[in-house]
C-alpha cells in the first residue's frame, strides 16, 4: 500500500444542476400540458362561440351595415365587439403539434437528466476518471485548455493514451468545487500544454506626487 497516497475525489451532480434541468423539464412538460388542454377542450370551445358570433357578425355588420344592433348584441351576448376571421382549425392543430413537440423535448430531456444525475467525475493518485467512464492517467494528457474556465468552469483535456486518444472536459458548473481539485491534481502532475487567456497585468499604482527642489520646507 502506497503512504500517503491522496484521497479519492468524487464529484456527484451539484444540487445547481438538479435544480435547473428539474425546473426545465417541468417549465416543457407544463407547456405541452398546456397545448394539448387547448387542443381538446380551449381552442374546440373557442371555435365553437366563433361559430356562433361570427355569422351574425357578418350579418348585421358586413352585410346590413346594422353596426349598432350588433354592439348592442354582442353586449347581451359576451361576444367581441370587433371580431376578426379565423382559421380555427388550423389553430387547433397548431396546438397538437406545438404539445407533440414540446412534450418530446421534455421526455428527451428528462430521460438525460435520469442518466447524467447518477454520474460522478473522479479522481485517483494518478488518473482522473469522466462521468462517461473514461479513465485518463494523469501522464497521458499533454494539452490542457483553460480559457473557458474563470468564466464557465470548463477545462479540456487532450490524451494519447496508448492507441486511445481524445478529449474531455472537467466541468466544474455540474460537479461544484470538487472539481476544482481535480484540475488542481491533474495540473500538479502535468506535464504538457497549458493553454489559457492572458490576463492583464493590474494597474499600477499612481506615482507619489514629487515635491519640488525649491519647495519652501515648513
Amino acid at each position: 500500500m502506497i503512504e500517503n497516497a491522496p484521497e479519492p475525489i468524487v464529484c456527484p451532480v451539484t444540487a445547481w444542476y438538479h435544480k435547473r434541468k428539474i425546473a426545465m423539464i417541468l417549465l416543457l412538460l407544463g407547456l405541452s400540458a398546456f397545448f394539448f388542454y387547448d387542443w381538446k377542450v380551449g381552442y374546440p370551445k373557442k371555435q365553437a362561440d366563433y361559430e356562433s358570433y361570427w355569422p351574425e357578425y357578418q350579418r348585421l355588420v358586413l352585410k346590413e351595415k346594422k353596426t349598432a344592433e350588433w354592439f348592442k348584441l354582442a353586449k347581451e351576448k359576451g361576444w367581441p365587439d370587433k371580431p376578426h376571421e379565423e382559421d380555427w382549425d388550423y389553430k387547433i392543430k397548431e396546438q397538437l403539434v406545438f404539445g407533440v413537440i414540446t412534450g418530446l423535448i421534455g421526455l428527451g430531456m428528462l430521460g438525460q437528466y435520469l442518466v447524467n444525475s447518477k454520474k460522478t467525475l473522479t479522481a485517483d493518485a494518478d488518473s482522473f476518471t469522466t462521468p462517461d467512464r473514461i479513465r485518463v492517467p494523469f501522464s497521458t494528457a499533454f494539452k490542457l485548455d483553460k480559457r473557458k474556465w474563470d468564466n464557465k468552469g470548463l477545462a479540456y483535456v487532450n490524451y494519447q493514451n496508448g492507441d486511445e486518444s481524445g478529449k474531455v472536459v472537467i466541468d466544474c458548473l455540474i460537479y461544484g468545487d470538487p472539481a476544482i481539485k481535480v484540475l488542481e491534481r491533474l495540473e500538479a502532475n502535468f506535464k504538457g500544454e497549458i493553454i489559457d487567456v492572458v490576463k492583464e497585468a493590474p494597474a499600477a499604482a499612481e506615482e507619489a506626487a514629487v515635491v519640488p527642489d525649491d519647495a519652501t520646507q515648513p
